[in-house]
């Protein structure tokens, strides 16, 4: 796959701004769903399922230039094996309408499920359109730390296979506000972690001087394990950053050990310097 299939065009359609640091997010995500769908589309033939829980419009212009990038669905949507079912969640209606034009002009013939609202509350929805039998990539994106645990859950159960690459905003969300987050009665971090203890883990982890982004970075990829996922460690993690600041994790999880060796030769050659497709 090219990087050709990162960038996209102008249209009429809404198309949000966002920073440089973007572009390294989904070099990343574009390596893994090619290797992720190549690698099985013989032995899961007709049954693989891409599912976009924050799908956006589709299109972003880098902030500062004429720059545009395809989102996730159309990155998704670019591969060279595509996928046999596409599910896009967006809770935006102006970027939900601007996606759904953008896919209708790349890939008519392409079936798509589209889900209005909030991936938490339709996530019912989500699982009712996945065949039990199939083996699905799910792509979490989500701007703050508001995904919950349970969601994850339900979504992790509901085809016999179900690999999730999750981006984590602990840097961009919850170190900025986590005076508001530490109050017991703020909800948003326990329903993300699946717990309320780990107020009592941070307060001892403050103490040793550790990094409260690092340390739920760690506390999310607990939970997961606790779903059945394997053990993710921060090195499996990428650092996505604004120049040299640290902004958010990208992780995979995953309970089968073949996604790991996809995702380590993301790591190894989505850098500027080097591409595993080019």
């Amino acid at each position: 796959m090219k990087n050709e299939t990162l960038i996209g065009e102008p249209d009429e359609f809404e198309m949000p701004e966002r920073g440089s640091y973007t572009e390294d997010k989904y070099a990343l995500m574009r390596l893994y769903c090619d290797l992720f769908s190549n690698g099985m589309r013989n032995k899961w033939r007709g049954k693989r399922a891409y599912v976009d829980l924050y799908a956006g419009s589709g299109l972003c212009r880098i902030e500062g230039s004429n720059r545009i990038l395809r989102g996730s669905p159309l990155i998704a949507l670019s591969v060279e094996a595509r996928f046999d079912r596409y599910i896009f969640c967006e809770k935006d209606p102006t970027c939900m309408t601007a996606l759904r034009e953008r896919v209708k002009r790349m890939c008519p013939e392409q079936r798509v499920d589209w889900i209005d609202g909030d991936c938490n509350e339709q996530i019912k929805h989500v699982c009712d359109l996945i065949p039990e039998d199939n083996l699905v990539l799910c792509f979490v994106d989500p701007d703050d730390c508001g995904l919950r645990h349970e969601t994850l859950n339900r979504l992790s159960k509901s085809a016999r296979g179900v690999d999730f690459l999750c981006l984590l905003a602990f840097q961009m969300d919850a170190k900025r506000a986590i005076t508001h987050y530490l109050n017991p009665d703020n909800r948003k971090i326990d329903e993300m972690l699946g717990n309320s203890d780990w107020r009592d883990r941070w307060m001892q982890e403050q103490m040793k001087g550790t990094d409260l982004a690092r340390f739920l970075a760690l506390e999310f990829a607990r939970s997961m394990e606790g779903m059945g996922y394997r053990p993710t460690q921060l090195a499996d993690m990428r650092v996505i950053k604004r120049k040299h600041h640290p902004l958010y994790y990208l992780a995979l999880f995953s309970k089968h050990p073949m996604a790991f060796k996809y995702w380590d030769q993301v790591l190894k050659y989505a850098t500027p310097q080097r591409n595993l497709f080019d």
